[in-house]
């Protein structure tokens, strides 16, 4: 099942893994996920689309020697308009640690960092809108931000993007809101507790999959690792796990469209 890409500002669009080994990434999320990879790119430092079924989902970047990067998973939320975005971004105590800049014909990107200290990329689409399998097994079906504070991260996003907020009622003392806008839900937000740990403020991706048992028994095999989990959730069942080079993201057993 594929869907359109999401067209509402605020809306996750994309996701892109900043890895260590790209062949190691590829070995892993291939079995994992059933992902191929296109060519690396080298107009944008060896960037390349990860697909499922022809589909892109998502994307890769090696690591840059000399560069600030770190192994993880990025997320990017739309802009239709990426200098109003960032003048809302200042306005409401956040900070643009990436300028607005153009990704050849593809669109324009910026890099944010929310007043709790959480990095999340913005996309501005061009010729590119964004993943188009989404939500089905294969695809991103959520989005969280985990924070500290998340009264502050509320404020923000409810000012940067107009975000509907509502408190999710739960018997285990969880502080949980979800952000959406024109009665969509797009994405969550988790209040972090003490046992987080050092754990800094960040966004995390759902990656949906057909049988979560059945995904996390290819972990060791693969070179990954369960890390938390498994859990239930209004959605379906999860579990957070990290890959062989150490990015972390969480998995969802889902047989429909969550978006």
């Amino acid at each position: 099942m594929t869907h359109r890409p999401e067209t509402i500002d605020g809306a996750p669009c994309w996701a892109d893994l900043i890895t260590s080994d790209r062949e190691g990434a590829q070995r892993f999320y291939g079995g994992l996920l059933d992902w191929s990879f296109d060519a690396p790119n080298p107009r944008f430092g060896g960037y390349a689309n990860v697909r499922f079924r022809g589909q892109s989902v998502g994307g890769v970047m090696p690591i840059v020697p000399g560069l600030d990067m770190r192994v993880g998973w990025n997320v990017h939320l739309q802009s239709s308009d990426l200098e109003a975005t960032a003048r809302r971004v200042v306005a409401a105590g956040g900070k643009v640690v990436l300028e607005r800049h153009p990704v050849g014909t593809l669109g324009f990107m910026m890099g944010v960092v929310d007043p709790t200290g959480a990095y999340v990329g913005m996309w501005e689409p061009g010729e590119h809108r964004g993943a188009e399998w989404i939500g089905a097994p294969g695809g991103m079906c959520w989005h969280e931000l985990y924070t500290r504070d998340g009264a502050r991260a509320d404020a923000f996003f409810r000012a940067v993007f107009d975000y509907e907020q509502t408190k999710v009622e739960n018997d285990k003392g969880v502080d949980y809101a979800r952000y959406g806008r024109a009665g969509r839900p797009l994405c969550g937000r988790l209040q972090m507790t003490a046992a987080w740990g050092e754990v800094p403020p960040h966004w995390l991706v759902y990656f949906a999959v057909p049988e979560l048992a059945a995904a996390l028994a290819k972990l060791p095999s693969l070179g990954g690792r369960l890390i938390h989990g498994p859990f239930e959730t209004p959605m379906g069942p999860s579990a957070m796990v990290v890959d062989p080079q150490g990015a972390v993201f969480a998995l969802m057993q889902v047989t429909g469209s969550h978006a």
